[in-house]
């Protein structure tokens, strides 16, 4: 029984294989592979295999260069079978964490995953976050699937107020193909440039949306006025739920109360609960104040996502890096980002 690498072929048929687990979508391959996709971040695949069956599955986001190394599992690993034996699981996967000179492997388990359990008693792993490069959201704020009438009804007033006010504009609302990316890509140019927003390159978004969708794995959804893109939100999918991934507006030709964004997030609502028969959308944690308070309109459910844990290996190395600050993580951030720009 041990931990495997998958390679890049046989990584490609896991976005199929996931969608029948409860896998969350940052462990598949299409999202992992190129959010996490410079010279200094990669997505390593393996698997865990028994009596020649694959037991479990996990993406590694590995960060850094040897000495300095980081592996992160976010939202997994992903069990593919009832009744695991967890402590052999978790052994091979420290060995293996030891084999490939992580400094240390941080990892934060889906939703109430056997695996935390184990964590929780591990000594080896601690709940704690050294150096806070990769922090994901603290929660999940979802909209369950239930029949149009109870959704509506479960928004605020105010939500539905909006959604009644841009019906009197005319907002024509798509999900998006392959062609209106240039739209897309000119609406988060312009939104970066008036407003400064801090999207991720295009890049990255239309490296997702190409591979994804080979697998229904992602969609734009956009709203037109006047023929113009002036709303674009970008979902990624797994087996259980849709995840608003980003979104940018452009507020022009209408006034704000008539502003497209409710309707759109409905609309793709409609096509989640109804056309795929999701459970959930889950409308994203965070965001600006104005966007908190936007996303507050449709009632979701605050749901916790468990902590991370850490299994530190070089504690020497470790050492010098738990010197910076959460401030200084996110300087190195961006200079990372920076070199992508420059060199991608």
């Amino acid at each position: 029984m041990s931990w495997t690498p998958i390679s890049k072929n046989e990584a490609i048929s896991w976005n199929e294989k996931l969608k029948n687990v409860t896998a969350v979508f940052n462990q598949f391959p299409y999202y992992t592979s190129n959010e996490y996709n410079s010279f200094l971040s990669g997505t390593r695949f393996i698997k865990y295999v028994a009596n020649g069956q694959d037991i479990a599955y996990a993406a590694i986001i590995e960060i850094g260069i040897s000495p300095l190394k980081i592996g992160i599992i976010e939202g997994g690993p992903v069990l593919l079978a009832t009744g695991i034996d967890m402590q052999p699981l978790i052994s091979s996967l420290k060995n293996f964490s030891v084999k490939q000179g992580y400094t240390y492997l941080q990892i934060r388990p889906a939703d109430n995953s056997p695996v935390i359990n184990m964590l929780q008693t591990d000594k080896d792993f601690e709940e704690k976050v050294y150096f806070p490069y990769h922090v994901k959201d603290k929660a999940n704020l979802n909209i369950y699937n239930k029949p149009e009438k109870e959704l509506l009804a479960g928004f605020k007033m105010q939500c539905r107020r909006k959604m009644v006010l841009s019906e009197r504009v005319g907002f024509i609302y798509k999900k998006a193909d392959e062609n209106a990316l240039n739209d897309i890509r000119l609406l988060f140019s312009e939104v970066t440039d008036n407003k400064g927003y801090g999207f991720r390159p295009f890049k990255i978004y239309e490296a997702i949306y190409k591979e994804g969708k080979k697998y229904n794995l992602c969609d734009w959804y956009t709203a037109y006025l006047n023929n113009k893109l002036v709303n674009a939100v970008f979902v990624v999918k797994d087996g259980q739920s849709y995840y608003h991934y980003t979104s940018a507006l452009r507020v022009t030709g209408y006034h704000p109360n008539e502003s497209p964004p409710a309707k759109l997030h409905f609309y793709a609502m409609q096509d989640c609960f109804y056309n795929e028969n999701k459970e959930y959308y889950n409308i994203s944690y965070g965001g600006s104040n104005n966007l908190v308070r936007f996303k507050e309109l449709f009632n979701p459910v605050e749901i916790e996502k468990p902590p991370y844990y850490t299994y530190v290996i070089k504690k020497n190395i470790l050492a010098l890096l738990s010197i910076f600050s959460a401030n200084y993580a996110s300087r190195f951030r961006n200079i990372i980002r920076l070199f992508d720009n420059l060199f991608k």
